[in-house]
């Protein structure tokens, strides 16, 4: 059986998400499923988010968004990915040459910028009730959290510690991360026109400033070496 009979079988497309590259990387034609799939999802919510509408969208027939997103569920995740993906990878590439006694307030300033951009957020949270009642698309999501978390530990420098992904101290602190952007997402959703972002960032900021050495000092001691910190070094690479 050839790769693309194996992914057929799967529900999977020739597209691994998260993508591994910048969106605008992708070939053409996944380019413009994904645009008329963020059109769809804008102007006429989920539901409208079929392959055949989608298809007629960007011009290109269904075996096309099959072939490259594998069914729906998978196109829906590549669409959630879409919407942040390259700001995260840009925000772990500036983190690279950040030193670390500055890690926490550019990582803080970055998460800011993506959040102020609230609108591009609400296709995701259209979705997420039907994650919650379709079983593979709740999967994938599940999937693409955990690529989330990573970077999370990335832009605080945490992400090339030695059995990140094992380290319950280190994976929850991606968690925590990640819940406090989608907390604040909602917030700013309802209340688009009132609600302070940079009041709530500042706050989080000096929780993680007065907690990251405690953070890495217990960390350092799941990995058995509780006399010597955990190496952030002066930033981090994508997962």
């Amino acid at each position: 059986m050839d790769e693309r009979s194996k992914r057929a079988g799967t529900g999977k497309g020739r597209l691994d998400v998260p993508f591994e590259s910048p969106i605008s990387s992708l070939p053409k034609t996944a380019q413009k499923i994904l645009a008329a799939a963020r059109r769809l999802l804008r102007d006429r919510g989920y539901e409208a988010m079929t392959l055949e509408n989608v298809a007629a969208e960007a011009g290109v027939n269904k075996a096309s968004i099959r072939y490259n997103f594998g069914n729906k569920a998978g196109l829906v995740i590549a669409v959630l990915d879409a919407y942040i993906h390259d700001e995260c990878l840009r925000l772990v590439a500036t983190m690279k040459d950040v030193p670390r006694e500055r890690i926490v307030e550019s990582a803080v300033a970055g998460m800011r910028n993506m959040l102020v951009e609230a609108d591009n957020f609400s296709g995701y949270f259209d979705i997420l009730p039907y994650a919650f009642r379709e079983p593979e698309l709740r999967e994938r999501m599940v999937g693409l959290y955990r690529w989330w978390y990573l970077q999370n530990l990335a832009w605080l420098g945490l992400r090339d510690v030695p059995g990140v992904e094992e380290n319950e101290t280190l994976v929850g602190l991606g968690e925590l991360v990640c819940a406090v952007i989608d907390g604040l997402c909602i917030q700013a959703g309802l209340q688009p026109d009132e609600f302070d972002m940079g009041r709530a960032m500042r706050v989080f900021g000096l929780l993680l400033e007065q907690s990251m050495d405690k953070i890495r000092a217990v960390a350092a001691e799941e990995l058995g070496s509780s006399t010597t910190p955990v190496d952030t070094g002066s930033g981090a690479s994508p997962a």
